[in-house]
Formats: structure tokens, sequence, C-alpha cells
């Protein structure tokens, strides 16, 4: 069931929680040896486990209390039999809720379920299990209905990988010495994204106020891209027109720095615009977990990583929504003074993917399914004039459960940028996306379907 919808309206106020004075970014930077020189600092909070544990309980109350209380929905009606029922693993199934339910509400209850430790003194790791046992306690006790297989997964591994994510982001909001009403807005916008920790700061007095002076703060650094424009799903199509779109692309640190802190670097990309199926087209979060250096000196760096990776994608051409783990080798090359290179090559297990759009099974009309992928990257700057990027991505998953056989999608994706000055450019990105659907008692599906995006963007850098 819909526990949290409020994804659509953060998007517009995560925009403007960056409202703030920033440095325009440069581009330009010399290949530098591995750092570990300056690790990120976690901001000391004092671990409470009651207030966490309690934190993860209301969690839970709220969206139920309202469902139940204010929307009298029928799932809510849960008592001693329904609880008892749901105990049992036997009687666990696939539900059929709607495809943001699964893949964006779920995941984002998850973050609020990790965040309830996170946000109390607790460290990545000792808070990972919370996303665990708040998706457990809803499945079981929080809805009248059989517990979801694909729930507790996209809940679990979601809410971790987006849970880190916000929980640096609202740290770097926060620290900024800004008073007022920009103070205030900052405040709001962190506890709409990270609402456990806004709560944490309610009760410890620290909302509205500037950090101290003797507090060590985050410095890792994070780019901002903010991108308008048209856009258009597949070229193909003559009956449909090119539609306003919006992106916001957060990359927060280095590989090559503090690669053994969980998201000490991530990339938090969103997209959103004129579409008929849905305002979010797409979210996708790539988050390093552990690194491992190969070699670094002035020319170039390599590394080995594991990253956990969040991705929802749903436009009028094609939809997918899943959580995977990747092992990946990150390469920069300073090839001379003026051109930079960037690679990445990764593979490595999806855990849950939702595809698929022929029939309907069980009420829905996506299957759900487990398999593998594998991406390839590439940026290349010239001079901080001209990049350019091009991006694979395969995913191949076998069906668990749903009207498919297997699910294949390809995309390529490549990005030519002219820079006008050092914080806006002109970009034009064309693409492909290829996808084969194999159906058990119906006709398999192949779809190639070519697009476009014409924008600008504007980037920043928030110290």
């Amino acid at each position: 069931m819909s526990i949290l919808s409020s994804f659509k309206s953060t998007l517009p106020l995560l925009f403007l929680g960056f409202s703030i004075p920033i440095y325009a970014q440069t581009t330009s930077q010399q290949i530098e040896t591995d750092s570990l020189t300056s690790p990120i600092v976690e901001i000391p909070v004092k671990k409470r486990f009651v207030r966490a544990a309690s934190s993860l309980i209301i969690a839970e109350l709220i969206p139920w209390s309202y469902s139940k209380f204010i929307t009298h929905a029928e799932f809510s009606n849960v008592s001693l039999n329904t609880i008892k029922h749901n105990l049992k693993l036997k009687n666990w199934a696939w539900d059929d809720d709607a495809f943001p339910t699964n893949q964006i509400d779920h995941p984002y209850h998850g973050s609020v379920f990790f965040n309830s430790f996170r946000s109390n003194g607790f460290t990545f790791w000792q808070s990972a299990p919370a996303a665990l046992v708040g998706s457990y306690l809803w499945e079981t006790a929080g809805e009248n209905q059989a517990p979801s297989k694909n729930d507790i997964i996209n809940t679990t591994f979601g809410g971790i990988t987006i849970g880190e994510s916000v929980h640096r982001i609202t740290r770097k909001i926060l620290q900024v010495r800004r008073r007022g009403f920009r103070r205030y807005l900052n405040e709001t916008v962190s506890m709409v994204i990270n609402p456990t920790n806004g709560f944490r700061r309610i009760a410890d007095g620290e909302w509205g106020k500037l950090p101290s002076h003797k507090e060590q703060l985050d410095t890792t650094k994070l780019l901002l891209e903010a991108e308008s424009g048209i856009r258009k799903f597949n070229m193909r199509d003559d009956q449909s027109n090119f539609g306003v779109y919006g992106r916001l692309k957060l990359i927060y640190g280095n590989p090559f720095e503090n690669y053994k802190t969980p998201f000490g670097s991530f990339v938090f990309n969103a997209e959103v615009g004129q579409d008929d199926s849905s305002f979010v087209n797409s979210v996708n979060i790539v988050g390093i977990v552990n690194g491992w250096l190969l070699s670094s000196n002035s020319r170039s760096r390599h590394l080995l990583s594991i990253t956990s990776n969040y991705d929802y994608i749903n436009n009028q051409a094609w939809y997918y929504g899943g959580q995977s783990i990747n092992f990946n080798l990150f390469s920069e090359f300073g090839l001379d003074s003026k051109t930079k290179l960037k690679t990445s090559i990764g593979m490595g297990p999806i855990l849950i993917g939702a595809y698929g759009e022929n029939g309907k099974y069980n009420g829905r009309f996506y299957d759900y399914g487990a398999g593998g992928g594998l991406n390839a990257n590439a940026e290349v700057n010239l001079s901080d004039k001209f990049m350019f990027e091009a991006h694979y991505n395969a995913r191949l998953t076998g069906t668990w459960n749903g009207n498919t056989s297997s699910y294949f999608a390809q995309s390529i994706a490549t990005e030519l940028e002219y820079a006008l000055s050092k914080e806006i450019s002109f970009s034009t990105a064309p693409g492909i996306v290829m996808i084969q659907e194999n159906y058990k008692t119906t006709p398999d599906v192949h779809k190639t379907l070519p697009n476009l995006k014409i924008g600008f963007k504007y980037r920043f850098l928030y110290n």
C-alpha cells in the first residue's frame, strides 16, 4: 500500500534547499594522488538507542494511523489474528501495488527506518539492520494483507541506499552558517528528506541554530548540476512531441578519496518533467560501499570498488525499478594538461527488478525477477570547454513472479556539452534503449527507442 507519497513534493524543495550562496565549480583539476588524509568526520551525536527505536516505531505508527483513522484504508485493519497469520513465512506473497508505490514509496519509507538510527549517533553498518527491521514490522503488523516479498527487499536495500545519501546531503545543508529565512528553509528541506534527523534536532534544541565553531564539519565537496530543456523519449513516435524536463545531479565526494567510508562518495540523479505516466521520471543513486586502490600517480589512478545501486525509471516509453550491487573498476587519466579521461566498468547481481508491460499478473502491470547487470562509462574533458560522455547499461533478469520468462534491456546514452561559462553550458544528449521481453504464453516484445534531450546546465560546487 502507498505509505509515503511525498517524493513529488520533495524534489522542488530540494532545488530550493541549495539556493544558498556557493562557489562556482572549477572543472579543471589535476590528477592527485590517493588521499585518505582528510577522512569524512562524522558530526558527533551521542548514541541514543531508546530514541532511535522510538523513532522507528513512530515511523510505523504515523502512516498506519493516517490510513486507519483518516483514509480508513482496509489494509490498516490489523488484529492479533492478522499478525499471527503474517508471521508465518509460508503466507508471504508478491503484492499488487502500483509501480511508484513499490519502487519509490517503500524505499523512501525504508530510508526513514534507516535514519531513525543513523540520525541518533549510529554508524552506517549499525543503522542498516533498522531498514530490515522496520520493513518486517510493517509487513507483519502494519497491514492485514499477506506480507510482500518484493517490499521487504525494496524497502531494505533501497532504504539503506537512499537513507545514507540523504543523511549526508542533509549534513551538508545544515552545516551552512546562514541565518534568518534561509536557515529555516534549509532546516525545513532537510526535515522533508530526512524526517528523523529533523525531529532529533527539535528534541535536542538544535532546530534553527548554527553549528558550533568548534564542530568538525564535513568538508567533502558536493557538485550540483541543475539542468533544464526539452526531450523526447521515443523519436520514432510521430504522435508525441518534445516535452520540458528538469534534472538534478549531485556528485558527493570523489571515488578515490574516502573509499573505505560507506558512501564517502556517491552520485544522485533525478529527472522530472512533462509525461503522460509519471511526474518523477527517474531517480538513480550509486554509492561506493568499499574500495581498494590499485595504483595512483601523477598521470593516472585506478580503484576497485563495491557500489550499492538504486534505480527508478518511469516514462511513457518504458519503465524499470530495481536494487543491485556492482563490482567496479574506476580509472582516471590525465592525458595532458588540457585533456582528462574518466572511465568505469562494473557488473554485479540485480537483487530485485521490476519490469515488463504486456498484460496483467496478480493485479500488477509489471513483473518481478532477479539477474545481473553490466555498465561501462567514459567521460572526456577538453580544456573545460568540450565535454563528452558515453554510458552503456545492460540488465538481464529471469522472472520470479509475472508473465515474462526473461527480460533484457540495453541502453546507450551519450552527451556532448559545450561550456558557455564556468557555470553554464549547453548540452545535447542522444541515446537509444533496446528492450527484449520474452513471454511465457504471449508473443515476445522487442522495442528500440531512440531518444534525445537538449538543454542548458548550471553547475556549482558546494563546499
